[in-house]
């Protein structure tokens, strides 16, 4: 362990090199005073009266992204090659972290949120949030060794990655790598990793049916054993947060960070881990497949015509026609994915106004620490 920080030390100084500061969005001081700023909930808030009017002309009102996670079980229980890569990664620990979250305080910490260097400072509460490198590499075993992915294709990966050879790694066999990518379109297994990816370590709220690139730029590095600064992903991630109106990450993280900081939630209204938020059985069958006899998991239609009923006889040869059929069958299961992103981006705004009741019930009867 001791070994694994001293890596952890180095890495931390050669991937910050860059002089990274991400601070807060800045604040229109002609606005006319919202009058929350003087209420008592902003003063227990708030030290300041700056941080008090960019909560709420900012973050008040800031939508937060559903924190997704790992059935750990599930996945342990299952033989998928992404679970086993993610695991060499040292991923695991970060994807399946589930705690509740504690929405008025995740929009305050993001609106105090600065990151220096990597090391995150923040105020909740009136208490001074600090997570330097070794601390959060203890709270989350989240690696900073390898080069500091924001997105994009960093230079030492420029001379060795092609697009198109990423995407048919991804694709079925006969999918066409040359458009804009569906999701709909890749094997089982990078599906699987694509929706964790994108729900788990960089969490988007919308389009999960549609492909991004920098999903295939990091589904690649796993799969060619490249290493990422993870922890500096994360940070990143976290400064893109306080762009206008944009969704925020992570929100079992920054629990954590409370948590361990003494932060005092007692009587804060919080949001329950649901089971809807747990990445297991029900999402790999919401993809269109279905465990067969033999443990295998399949397409549905394929099940359905492999399985077995001795009352009927065999059909006939299937013509060619059948093709085509095969086709329309597959373009179903993409607007399938389509219409299920719909349902996840339904369901936070159902979250939301499950948070906004919680408040309202925080007024009347306060709920105890969880």
């Amino acid at each position: 362990m001791a070994e694994s920080s001293k890596r952890r030390k180095g890495s931390s100084s050669s991937a910050t090199t860059g002089s990274h500061h991400y601070h807060g969005p800045s604040v229109d001081f002609s606005a006319p005073p919202n009058p929350s700023l003087s209420s008592p909930r902003s003063l227990t808030l708030f030290s300041i009266d700056i941080q008090s009017e960019r909560y709420y002309s900012s973050f008040s009102n800031r939508d937060i992204i559903d924190p997704k996670y790992l059935d750990s079980e599930f996945f342990e229980e299952e033989n998928f090659d992404c679970y086993q890569v993610f695991q060499n990664s040292e991923l695991v620990d970060f994807m399946t972290l589930k705690l509740p979250y504690y929405p008025e305080l995740v929009r305050a910490f993001y609106n105090n949120l600065e990151i220096h260097e990597g090391v995150i400072f923040s105020k909740v509460n009136k208490i001074q949030i600090v997570v330097d490198h070794s601390l959060f590499y203890s709270l989350t075993k989240l690696s900073s060794q390898g080069v500091p992915f924001e997105g994009t294709l960093v230079d030492d990966w420029k001379p060795i990655y092609s697009s198109h050879d990423a995407r048919k790694m991804v694709c079925v066999a006969n999918a066409d790598i040359t458009s804009h990518l569906l999701v709909g379109s890749f094997t089982f297994e990078c599906r699987i990793m694509y929706y964790i990816l994108y729900c788990v370590l960089l969490p988007r709220s919308t389009n999960l049916a549609q492909s991004f690139e920098e999903y295939l730029i990091l589904m690649w590095a796993l799969q060619t054993g490249h290493q990422i600064d993870w922890a500096h992903l994360v940070c990143y991630r976290m400064h893109k947060a306080l762009w206008t109106n944009a969704p925020l990450p992570y929100l079992h993280l920054v629990t954590l960070f409370m948590k361990h900081l003494k932060v005092l939630l007692t009587n804060e209204p919080f949001v329950k881990v649901k089971h809807s938020f747990a990445i297991g059985a029900t999402t790999v069958a919401s993809f269109g497949y279905k465990k067969d006899l033999d443990g295998q998991w399949v397409r549905k239609q394929d099940y359905q015509a492999n399985a077995p009923d001795e009352r009927t006889p065999s059909p006939p040869p299937r013509d060619p026609s059948s093709a085509l059929l095969n086709d329309i069958l597959n373009k179903i299961w993409d607007l399938c994915a389509f219409v299920g992103e719909r349902f996840d981006s339904m369901n936070s705004h159902i979250t939301r106004l499950d948070d906004d009741m919680g408040f309202i019930r925080h007024c009347f009867d306060p709920p105890t620490d969880p």
